[in-house]
């Protein structure tokens, strides 16, 4: 179906390994009860960790139809009876029903922190962790995203590295979202992206 344009040879790796590190890293201090991914396309990490951690619900917001469409299919078939698809934009998820639910977010290649935060923070519930994956440039997108980290009500906890026998370069950021979001946010679709914080 086209949903990742990471090629065979590398998607143990790049997609099942990576995946399943960044959820080793936001399951720390335990199992979350309910997790939530933005962005998973083709399910990764969402629809990987959900396969390990069968006691935890998981919902991934998918804004494009045919992933979505994509996700339902491959959740059934796997028997994945905690996962739910949610067909819509991050940012009506964070101003509908999964507004401060999730003890953990997951987002992997989604967009830079500044963006991507005002997708994130919305979801998690007050005391919960944003654990995003990134590559190389995470160390600056922290530094970009500080503002939008004080308006969003999160504190940095760490970046962390991936194991060296998982991945030569990403780095896992980790927030923890210290107060409740502002109800101006997340704002309407498309502006976090035309104007991030």
């Amino acid at each position: 179906m086209n949903l990742t344009a990471v090629g065979p040879a590398e998607a143990v790796r790049r997609n099942y390994a990576e995946s399943l590190e960044t959820w080793r890293i936001a399951c720390g201090s335990g199992v979350p009860s309910l997790a939530a991914d933005v962005g998973p396309g083709a399910g990764f990490p969402g629809l990987v960790a959900a396969a390990v951690s069968p006691a935890c619900r998981f919902h991934l917001v998918e804004p494009l139809k045919k992933r979505a469409r994509f996700l339902v299919v491959a959740a059934e078939e796997l028997g994945l009876a905690n996962v739910e698809v949610h067909p819509v934009r991050a940012e009506e998820a964070g101003r509908g029903s999964l507004r401060e639910v999730a003890d953990v977010v997951l987002a992997r290649a989604v967009a830079a922190l500044p963006e991507l935060l005002e997708y994130a923070a919305p979801i998690a519930s007050l005391g919960g962790r944003l654990v995003l994956p990134k590559g190389q440039a995470a160390r600056s997108e922290v530094v970009a995203a500080e503002h939008a980290a004080a308006v969003l009500g999160v504190v940095l906890v760490g970046i962390q590295p991936m194991r060296s026998e998982v991945s030569d370069t990403p780095w896992v950021v980790v927030y923890r979202k210290a107060a409740p979001t502002p109800g101006a946010y997340p704002r309407r679709a498309g502006v976090p992206a035309g104007r991030p914080l």
